[in-house]
């Protein structure tokens, strides 16, 4: 999925990179204690709540062994290696071989389902820098076999991560073998997201788990029909069968949809506020707010109240319900409390989405007068 690792030094290919394999470097995912990470010093999987097992179709899943509460943060993460999305084959391999022993093994250790890309120019790159340092062709084409299966391996198993708070910031693509085995579904019952203020990849339970279910999460937007979501999914090379895809339902496409749409028009508003300078009336504001009402009742009508989504609208409704003012301040504070009750939820009080719902609801709270 993604990883949190930037290589930044040149270490040669060929003879040398049988030197990187031999360094040694524990791996961070370990189990921790009870209580989420509140700094960039921990780094744990809730081993005590969940095993690895075979799946019939799917690899290596994660199952609950214990009740596992809605809100638990079950991961808590380092990546192993963090690239940015223009990231060669060759680089990837040099921030893989870098690694040092237990966690290259554990890199290694991940499935590699991706197919090779079409683009081979890095090849020609390999070539001669193997050339300069002499290797035999036997030599090369293993050499070329290790960075295709690097390659297939974090294509497979990366997530999109923000290396910083800024906006601004690249998108980076970090792999983290804990969280990697946790599979698909588009009805998730746990939530990742990275933390750029810890490092971390974090994993939340969206509701009370039992002991035996799958923890699943979900590699895509799923507020798209079926047809969308498994377009979206071809990336992985599997076709999902999570009970929103087998037993596609007309309305409930219909309600994705929908919610795409809303999503897309709330966001041009937004922007279109942005640039407005001040200038919207309560008119505006109205007709915002009630984008965000109808995607509110949408998402708990398709059974999507518990995730992260929720959150997300909850605090742009209550931004403009606050900035609208009169009849809307109350409702300004409850959709604040119901931001940062699922934020909370969703990616835990260390992160940005946390602290800027309490911000908001900070701001709803009426003032005493003077």
């Amino acid at each position: 999925m993604k990883y949190c690792y930037i290589y930044t030094g040149y270490m040669p290919l060929g003879r040398h990179y049988r030197r990187a394999m031999t360094r040694t470097q524990p791996v961070q995912a370990t189990a921790e204690a009870d209580r989420p990470a509140a700094s960039m010093g921990t780094s744990y999987a809730r081993r005590d709540l969940y095993e690895e097992r075979q799946t019939v179709e799917a690899g290596v899943g994660a199952f609950a062994t214990a009740a596992i509460p809605s809100g638990t943060r079950i991961f808590c993460e380092e990546s192993l290696v963090m690239m940015t999305e223009d990231a060669t084959q060759i680089e990837l391999y040099r921030a893989v071989a870098s690694l040092e022993e237990g966690s290259r093994a554990a890199y290694w250790s991940l499935a590699a389902s991706a197919k090779p890309g079409k683009d081979v120019s890095w090849i020609d790159a390999l070539r001669q820098c193997c050339e300069r340092d002499g290797e035999s062709a036997d030599s090369f084409n293993a050499l070329v076999e290790a960075c295709e299966r690097a390659w297939s391996i974090f294509e497979t198993n990366r997530f999109t991560c923000k290396a910083s708070t800024s906006p601004t910031s690249l998108t980076t693509l970090g792999v983290f073998p804990a969280a990697a085995r946790l599979n698909h579904s588009c009805a998730p019952n746990v939530f990742h997201r990275y933390n750029p203020l810890i490092q971390r990849l974090t994993v939340h339970a969206l509701r009370d788990i039992a002991p035996g279910e799958e923890l699943l999460t979900s590699y895509i937007d799923i507020c798209h029909p079926t047809p969308a979501r498994r377009s979206l999914l071809r990336h992985w090379g599997f076709k999902c069968n999570c009970t929103a895809c087998t037993n596609p339902d007309v309305e409930s496409d219909a309600r994705r949809k929908k919610l795409g749409e809303l999503f897309l028009r709330i966001t041009n508003r937004e922007r279109k506020r942005a640039r407005s300078a001040g200038g919207w009336g309560p008119k505006d504001y109205e007709a915002s707010i009630k984008l965000a009402m109808r995607t509110i009742r949408l998402l708990q009508k398709e059974g999507m109240a518990e995730t992260d989504t929720l959150g997300v609208i909850c605090l742009i409704g209550a931004q403009l319900a606050s900035l609208a003012g009169g009849k809307w301040e109350e409702q300004a504070g409850e959709w604040a409390r119901t931001a940062v009750a699922v934020d909370r939820k969703c990616v835990g009080e260390d992160s940005m989405e946390y602290l800027r719902a309490a911000e908001v609801l900070e701001a709803t709270r009426p003032r005493p007068r003077l």
